[in-house]
């Protein structure tokens, strides 16, 4: 109702993808998708709209640890994820 979206292009298309936030939304993505913050709407009053960024890097714990397998093995905690664009 505040507006407030990401805006994520998907340079193959050309079409740009809009995430508005939620309460316990968490949205995680390389550094390099091309990508925007919209301020909030009027209705949002002085409100401001906050952004927490974290620069994620994974270190395997041991010699050959599978790194693609970022939820630890646990994947049943984690919803599931949603590819947008042509990804």
């Amino acid at each position: 109702k505040w507006g407030a979206p990401t805006e994520f292009l998907d340079p193959p298309t050309g079409v740009t993808y809009r995430v508005l936030p939620r309460p316990g939304r968490c949205v995680i993505m390389d550094q390099d998708v091309s990508h925007t913050v919209v301020a909030p709407n009027d209705k949002a009053g002085l409100r401001p709209r906050y952004s927490l960024v974290w620069k994620l890097i994974l270190h395997p714990r041991g010699v050959g640890q599978d790194m693609t397998d970022i939820a630890c093995g646990r994947g049943d905690v984690w919803p599931e994820s949603v590819f947008i664009g042509s990804a």
